[in-house]
């Protein structure tokens, strides 16, 4: 009696493990569901410009969205182009909400992964503008209490370009936190007693540790928050209404569920605590707001023209060593002998997918969002098709 009660117990358990990852029965991934197709918003009034916009450009990127759900590529996406003086076109596919079959929209509130770099880049830059920060010195100008390291002192600029040597993610098991950080200097103790991986600035080593301690460097010199500073320096500024930190326990009535690809199916994925990451990949956008992000930064609103060319100048870079693209301060710089030179950053972390870049020799921008980890090369892929797309429109 007590074995059949067991295996009553453990059936009953392994059921509810099995619902919790493949939502109701109806949409488990063994039964086939029409995805929502693309619903765009398109603002075009092309002026002063080469480019020549009308309804067609808007159709053939629906197209493309369209073609990546229908092969399976994304549970739910959001994409959008931004060109200096036509505007910008915005669209959702797929589904925020397997569970409820609640439709991506251009509302919908996804996590942006590491697009949160550059963010964290810039605010860096703006201190660095007004005096408060030197590029140069070593960090425990700034943060007395992290400690020394025997292979060498670290500086802001090396922790930007990711050449400091504090080590990123063991494996893909410790990317995943669930525990909650009341700041990011409180995030710093779980890993600041760890040795470098080498002497700061030999060689490169892409860590979002190291934009942790940037985050605690901007919460220390600043006396506010990180997301405090964010909201009004850079999300404030850039008209970014909807960009914010993934609070604890706080919920939104357009976020999106988390998801994991396998294969060509979705399961729920577990929503794990971004507080240890907030500076690197804490941050949750719309593809709208990381459009407004793009133009801020090609009208100069967030920093200077020089400060930027300063950060996407990759002319000392150790990373093409490695085969990653060359990396500034929180861009990765890429030249395309069509696309021009482009600054980027994608992600990836538990329910996303991500890829955002500007077009520095088009003035234009891309973002593509999606809400499942796995698909980030398919998110690329739509950023630059789009991109490719509005060139094509050029007279």
């Amino acid at each position: 009696m007590k074995k059949r009660n067991t295996l009553l117990i453990l059936t009953a358990l392994l059921a509810i493990g099995m619902f919790w990852v493949v939502e109701p029965l109806s949409l488990n991934p063994f039964r086939s569901v029409d995805v929502p197709k693309s619903k765009s918003e398109v603002n075009f009034n092309c002026v002063n410009t080469t480019f020549s916009l009308d309804n067609q450009l808007e159709d053939k990127a629906n197209q493309l969205i369209d073609a990546q759900l229908a092969s399976h590529n994304f549970l739910g996406v959001t994409a959008g182009l931004y060109i200096e003086n036509c505007g910008q076109y915005v669209s959702g596919g797929g589904f925020c909400n397997k569970r409820d079959r609640i439709r991506t929209n251009d509302n919908t509130l996804m996590r942006i992964a590491s697009i949160t770099k550059p963010m964290t880049a810039i605010a860096i830059m703006q201190l660095y503008e007004k005096g408060v920060l030197d590029l140069d010195k070593p960090i425990q100008t700034y943060l007395t209490d992290f400690p020394k390291k025997a292979k060498g002192d670290i500086t802001i600029r090396q922790l930007l370009k990711h050449t400091s040597g504090i080590p990123h993610y063991s494996s893909n098991w410790d990317a995943l936190s669930f525990t909650h950080y009341t700041s990011l200097k409180a995030a710093l103790e779980s890993f600041k007693h760890k040795e470098l991986e080498f002497e700061p600035g030999t060689r490169f080593l892409y860590s979002s540790y190291g934009y942790t301690v940037l985050g605690a460097i901007i919460e220390n010199v600043t006396h506010m928050s990180y997301g405090e500073y964010m909201k009004q320096y850079i999300w404030d500024v850039a008209g970014m209404i909807n960009t914010g930190l993934e609070e604890d326990g706080q919920k939104n009535k357009n976020d999106s569920r988390l998801y994991l690809k396998v294969g060509s199916t979705y399961i729920k994925s577990p929503k794990t605590d971004l507080s240890i990451i907030y500076s690197a990949g804490g941050v949750q956008s719309t593809a709208k707001d990381l459009l407004k992000f793009g133009e801020a930064i090609l009208h100069n609103k967030l920093v200077e023209r020089s400060s930027l060319e300063m950060m996407i100048n990759a002319t000392d870079e150790l990373a093409p060593a490695i085969g990653d693209d060359p990396y500034g301060f929180g861009w990765a710089v890429y030249h395309d002998p069509k696309l021009g030179r482009i600054i980027q950053h994608g992600g990836s972390q538990p329910g996303a997918s991500t890829f955002f870049s500007i077009f520095m020799d088009h003035n234009m921008v891309t973002t593509v969002l999606s809400n499942s980890f796995g698909n980030r090369r398919n998110a690329f892929s739509l950023s630059r098709d789009m991109a490719r797309l509005a060139l094509e429109s050029q007279h």
